[in-house]
């Protein structure tokens, strides 16, 4: 009879035959699936917008959304296939020697025991500089490694029930750093909570944590006993640059971690941008070249030649298919420079780049993509990156290795900021010109609501219609009230007169004091109205005005 399941995430297993002799009768490996063909491999790492040319003839809004659905976009490349395969690796061989009921099994369990007896903390083990069976996957942020490893993940049951031995199995537990780079302790209940959402009802976090012996060290030895007991596969430890943040120092976290794997006998693959490597240190290096498990770090990608491309050229070829505009346009060698150059070839920064360009050409109606949109998208709506790109065509891994993101522009934030564009432009503020005959009227009313009497409002909105008969609402709205608005010239003050500067900070006390913005304004030699913008006291003019 077989024991109940947990969740829906947990499987019976069915064993398989191993043809290789290590891995024979041993139920972790023949409970897991085949490792995937090439053709599986191919169809797991492909992920592509379902597109159709007839697409473009949809309403704006429809087709922001199907924008949208690039942000998934991936194409399988030789660096994802070589760490799908790396990371199959790892885990078959990280359950050799740990069947069951073996006396591999038990030993693990005995030198978790003694260490505990002992007092020993996982940062004096011996053997805890270098990892056994591990590797680290590095590389610039954007290029898609978290990706990668989730689509691997995907092929994978999350646990797998053995009922003639009563064990639940963890193929592979896949954790984040703590983004203040907390102590082990962080680690171990990053630990501890992964497993309980895999199994409900375990409550191991509750169970060491509160069990009166929840120090860092025994906490730490909680979570490895805790892998141990559920047969966890591999360990994937994304964001190991966070480990940079932490107080105790990056190098004992990373002793902690590796000696608790060595112990528990689990694989572990760090993920993290350039800055990790740092913390990772030599040692990690060696290991990695010792272990045959070493992965080559994530460059950006390179453009190739027009007689040999390389993988650049083949991403955007692909990428530059999936056109929503009414005007769609061949990708031209000068595109592709203007793609490449404001890009530096990160995956994730060229899709935001060609989905900026494609939804600003939709909200200003060009409808198509130019080399001189591209620029200016990327110079106005992605200066943030300014300096990282930068430092990408400089080469400069110095400055690199202090960006922990690469690609901060929210793919759907962005998208939706663009489709209320899109929306206020179908609003009476646009719409309604100067030779209709609700114009004045409406005019008039918008400028008696911003303060100006009810007279002088028809007088100035008569005066603007008859004036420049094109203009439609906003213009008329905006045009009227900074002339109206005008400040009148005054006479000069007299020479012996001082000016008392009031200090910077004087108002900051009151955050919905508008002279916040005057002060700062001035000495940060911008605009007083980029300065209330700033401060959220400028909203829109049409979400303010009721037309």
């Amino acid at each position: 009879m077989n024991h109940p399941l947990p969740s829906a995430q947990t499987v019976y297993a069915q064993y398989l035959e191993q043809r290789l002799p290590q891995f024979k009768g041993n139920p972790l490996i023949e409970a897991l699936p085949p490792p995937m063909t090439n053709q599986g491999l191919e169809e797991s790492l492909t992920l592509m917008p379902d597109f159709h040319e007839s697409q473009r003839a949809w309403p704006a809004a429809d087709r922001l959304m199907m924008l949208e659905t690039l942000q998934n976009f991936m194409m399988p490349m030789n660096r994802h296939r070589e760490l799908c395969r790396a990371l199959d690796s790892l885990l078959r061989s990280g359950y050799v020697g740990r069947a069951p009921k073996t006396p591999g099994d038990a030993a693990i369990f005995q030198a978790l025991y003694d260490k505990q007896m002992a007092g020993e903390s996982f940062s004096q083990a011996a053997d805890s500089r270098t990892s056994q069976l591990s590797s680290a996957l590095i590389g610039v942020s954007g290029m898609g490694k978290t990706t990668t490893v989730e689509r691997w993940l995907a092929h994978l049951p999350k646990v797998i029930y053995h009922p003639d031995i009563h064990r639940y199995q963890i193929p592979a537990l896949h954790i984040e750093m703590p983004s203040d780079g907390r102590s082990s302790n962080g680690l171990a209940t990053g630990i501890l909570h992964k497993i309980d959402e895999l199994l409900p009802g375990s409550n191991y976090y509750k169970m060491y944590s509160q069990s009166g012996r929840s120090g860092t060290d025994a906490l730490m030895k909680s979570a490895a006993h805790v892998m141990s007991l559920h047969s966890v596969g591999i360990l994937i430890g994304d964001e190991v640059q966070n480990l940079a943040n932490s107080p105790k120092g990056s190098q004992t976290l990373m002793t902690e971690l590796v000696s608790a794997c060595n112990i528990t006998k689990v694989p572990t693959l760090f993920v993290g941008t350039n800055k990790a490597i740092k913390i990772l240190g030599i040692e990690f290096r060696q290991a990695r070249r010792s272990s045959g498990f070493g992965l080559a770090p994530w460059d950006r990608l390179q453009p190739g030649t027009a007689a040999e491309p390389d993988e650049w050229d083949v991403f955007l070829e692909i990428l530059w298919q999936f056109q929503w505009m009414k005007r769609p346009v061949a990708l031209t060698p000068l595109l592709a420079h203007y793609m490449y150059d404001a890009s530096q070839g990160v995956i994730d920064l060229a899709i935001k780049l060609f989905v900026s360009a494609q939804a600003r050409a939709m909200w200003d109606g060009s409808e198509t993509l130019t080399p001189e949109l591209l620029q200016d998208v990327y110079r106005k709506e992605f200066q943030l990156l300014h300096p990282m790109i930068s430092a990408l065509r400089d080469d400069d891994f110095e400055m690199l290795a202090k960006y922990d993101d690469i690609a901060p522009l929210n793919f759907k934030e962005h998208l939706d900021s663009v489709r209320r564009k899109i929306d206020r432009m179908t609003s009476p503020l646009y719409g309604v010109k100067a030779s209709d005959p609700t114009f004045t009227p409406r005019l008039a009313s918008s400028l008696e609501s911003v303060g100006i009497e009810a007279e002088e409002a028809n007088r100035l909105a008569e005066n603007f219609a008859a004036e420049t008969p094109g203009a439609n609402l906003a213009d008329g709205i905006k045009q009227v009230v900074a002339e109206f608005t005008k400040p009148k010239p005054v006479k000069a003050r007299g020479k012996g007169k001082v000016v008392v500067e009031l200090p910077v900070d004087r108002f900051d006390e009151r955050p919905n004091d508008y002279r916040r913005a005057i002060a700062h304004a001035k000495t940060s030699n911008v605009t007083v109205l980029h300065q209330l913008k700033s401060l959220g006291m400028a909203p829109q003019l049409e979400d303010v005005l009721e037309i």
